[in-house]
């Protein structure tokens, strides 16, 4: 699939303060699931100096800075970006490492020890769920994965939560409703404790293509013998193909928000709008 982006993120602060640096996490990844054809962003205040760097986790980040004061901050950005992978499972299975826990490789191991790390919050309750969907038969880990997927569709309800932070795994049990960002946590709880390192993605999914209103996603990455970093969507209740763009991924949800940077200024208080306009088209289209 060819997809053209367009998102539009502007800070609004009341008063005139100073930008500290800034981090744009909206430079669509480029790896083996999608490449990333044109980008351009488009940023005011003009910065002094902007440059494009990998960062420890291997996300293309925009680095920003500025030198003047001002009263709001806005990065527009364009992308086209081609999604490769149209099946999810194009892989073959690496029998003897398809267990529980997944037993790594060196190199894996030295990555992926941050995304085997219990995530915050009271999560007692989720990783009781998690034991009981492995006794059930959830014994690799594809089959785990894709019993969790099961298991939230089945049970849990997708919603928009508007409120900042995310929900503790167990407070998204108790709610039973939770937003997409919310599940990803929950889902990267459980694959976490059965050994499967599991780590959070931001990006875009096309969405209702009915709605014109977009809003940036969340799902979950995990690392599988013989297919690497996979996504899993607990919100849509599937295995990642060539409808989401990735952004940006990482252990800590944190390290994959979109815009990082403080300001400077007596009684500045930032205001957020967005826009996003997503279309996907075959490339002979």
């Amino acid at each position: 699939m060819i997809c053209r982006i367009m998102h539009r993120t502007r800070y609004d602060y009341g008063c005139r303060v100073f930008l500290e640096p800034h981090q744009v996490r909206l430079v669509p990844r480029g790896d083996a699931s999608q490449r990333l054809l044109r980008f351009h962003a488009a940023i005011t205040p003009e910065p002094a100096g902007r440059t494009l760097v990998t960062d420890a986790l291997g996300n293309t980040v925009l680095m920003v800075w500025f030198v003047d004061t001002t009263d709001h901050f806005a990065v527009t950005t364009e992308a086209v970006v081609e999604t490769l992978r149209g099946n999810p499972f194009d892989y073959l299975v690496e029998t003897p490492r398809a267990v529980l826990p997944i037993p790594l490789t060196r190199a894996e191991a030295a990555v992926a020890a941050s995304c085997l790390e219990p995530v915050a919050g009271e999560q007692r309750r989720t990783l009781a769920l998690a034991e009981r969907l492995r006794q059930d038969g959830a014994d690799t880990p594809q089959d785990f994965a894709l019993a969790l997927l099961s298991w939230i569709s089945a049970n849990l309800r997708t919603g928009v939560r508007l409120e900042p932070g995310i929900l503790d795994p167990d407070a998204v049990l108790a709610a039973g409703e939770a937003s997409c960002r919310d599940l990803t946590v929950f889902f990267m709880a459980a694959c976490r404790h059965v050994g499967i390192p599991a780590r959070f993605a931001s990006g875009y999914h096309e969405g209702d293509p009915d709605s014109d209103e977009q809003d940036l996603h969340a799902w979950a990455e995990v690392c599988l013998p013989g297919g690497g970093w996979r996504g899993f969507d607990p919100s849509l209740g599937l295995a990642v193909a060539d409808r989401h763009i990735v952004l940006a991924a990482s252990p800590h949800p944190d390290d994959a928000a979109p815009v990082f940077g403080a300001f400077r200024g007596d009684g500045g208080t930032a205001r957020l709008t967005h826009e996003i306009r997503l279309q996907l088209s075959q490339p002979n289209e």
